[in-house]
């Protein structure tokens, strides 16, 4: 085989994948992107935070993505309690952006590939990568099959492993995966075509907003996005136990969604005069996490370094958060602002400080979700039970990482202290085994105590043509929103 050389190579062409792409073919390195399906190519995970918005801003894929008309996601609806009314996620609040999207996936990451292109990224669709090859545990080369049956050999300087829940270096070359059973969790969805808006308590309609539902058994839950193709994604979650013992008893995969959604009663009043459209589809929704995310020539970035339950939709989020992070240490390497191992670390606790934050978050609320009949929140009580969705709104809309400067610290401190206080307290830290191994594997990390304290003295140089690492006080002050806008890992663990 000729052998060609490219000095990033991106395995995946999803979000992960195409963000950093056209962060790295921005700053003028040559990037190629192996992606293993043809686009459009149907994807789950709809609904988007507004973290997204300024990273489309910033590689300028903002316009093209409202020009193409999805529906636009003002904020979050959650029935975690089926004698309470739900809570709200209000987007309008803490940020400078009031609104995200619900995304047919196959349209917006078709969207994002053809603009990695226009960025100056080579994408190679229906090429898969086979093999990799390593020199003293660096990954220097990649062997790719394509459609027709050719294969090609490329070297390369770094790679990014975006290869969604496959996990290429992760699950077949590290063998290092950790999952967390107490998510180990099956999806199930369909589209209907026909349903109703959603209606909040006072009878208010809110056409573009997420409703979450807990099943009013506690078993799981249930998410309706509408789209822009008229259609509302309606889809359930529960444990893996759960649905081997129900699926026996249905007598298909329809007949079992069906039984199911009669538990969620706000789903069932949207969809009773709706008509679903195609088949139902299933999906393995297990929670992970790589053991390393970044190490000699490489970085893992979206499904391919961990997923985390869908309850707070953070997959995109957390996979361009992930294309950020690896296209930033990659430059700042690449120019010599930092050694490679400064590089790894930042990346490494970039990635988990933020999976932190949302897995702490995610494990008490589905504490809440599994008891309907008992109030677990804490500080919580019925008359005020809206506060604890204000109180994580700076976590779950994603601007904890992406616009933190602009949140009070006291609002993140209280966002933070209060996740962490909903997993300890509601799953008992002390004899809980999934979640004593979440600590053990040093998930969560309070070796930290200054909320907004940049990652090992750096953060990122959020600016074109500059894209890289900068250490605290280089330009005086960490506040220079006025002139960049600085992502910075912030503590996951409140002490």
């Amino acid at each position: 085989m000729m052998t060609e050389r490219t000095r990033v190579l991106v395995a995946g062409g999803g979000p992960a994948g195409s963000m950093t792409a056209m962060l790295l073919a921005r700053e003028g390195f040559d990037v190629v992107v192996c992606e293993k399906d043809r686009f459009p190519r149907y994807h789950i995970g709809e609904s988007l935070l507004t973290s997204v918005i300024p990273l489309l801003e910033f590689v300028g894929a903002l316009e093209r993505v409202e020009r193409h008309g999805f529906v636009k996601k003002y904020g979050a609806f959650f029935r975690i309690k089926h004698d309470q009314p739900a809570g709200y996620i209000d987007f309008t609040k803490l940020s400078r952006y009031p609104h995200s999207f619900q995304v047919l996936r196959s349209e917006f990451d078709a969207i994002l590939l053809d603009h990695a292109r226009t960025c100056g990224a080579s994408v190679l669709e229906q090429t898969a990568v086979t093999s990799v090859e390593f020199e003293d545990s660096r990954p220097v080369a990649a062997t790719t099959r394509s459609a027709d049956g050719s294969s090609r050999r490329i070297s390369f300087d770094y790679m990014v492993d975006a290869t969604g829940q496959a996990g290429l270096l992760s699950a077949r070359y590290f063998r290092n995966r950790q999952e967390e059973v107490a998510f180990a969790n099956v999806a199930m969805g369909g589209y209907f075509r026909g349903a109703r808006a959603y209606r909040d308590r006072h009878g208010v309609q809110h056409p573009g907003a997420f409703s979450m539902e807990a099943l009013s058994d506690g078993s799981g839950w249930t998410w309706a996005i509408p789209l822009h193709d008229r259609t509302l994604s309606v889809g359930v979650v529960v444990h893996r136990d759960v649905y081997k013992h129900r699926r026996k008893a249905a007598h298909s995969l329809e007949d079992y969604f069906a039984k199911t959604l009669e538990l969620s009663p706000d789903v069932t009043s949207l969809i009773y005069e709706a008509s679903r459209e195609g088949e139902v589809r299933s999906w393995r929704d297990y929670s992970y996490f790589a053991k390393a995310f970044a190490g000699p020539g490489y970085r893992l970035a979206g499904d391919a370094a961990g997923f985390i339950d869908p309850l707070f939709s953070t997959g995109v989020h957390l996979a361009f958060l992930g294309a950020l992070s690896a296209a930033a240490t990659i430059c700042a390497v690449l120019r010599g602002e930092v050694s490679e191992e400064t590089a790894q670390t930042f990346h490494e606790r970039c990635l988990r400080q933020a999976y932190t934050r949302f897995m702490v978050t995610v494990a008490g609320f589905y504490c809440q979700i599994r008891s309907q009949e008992s109030l677990v929140l804490p500080s919580v009580s019925r008359e005020n039970f809206q506060l604890a969705f204000d109180l994580i709104q700076p976590i779950v809309s994603g601007n904890a990482d992406v616009n933190s400067d602009e949140i009070p610290p006291d609002l993140l401190n209280r966002a933070l202290r209060f996740a962490t206080a909903t997993m300890l307290e509601a799953h008992d830290i002390r004899t809980n085994v999934p979640v004593a191994k979440l600590m053990s594997t040093r998930i969560l990390d309070d070796s930290i105590t200054d909320r907004f304290a940049a990652i090992d003295g750096m953060f990122i140089r959020f600016d074109r043509g500059q894209l890289g690492l900068e250490r605290v006080g280089a330009i005086g002050s960490m506040l220079v929103g006025a002139r960049n806008r600085i992502i910075r890992g912030v503590i996951a663990v409140a002490g």
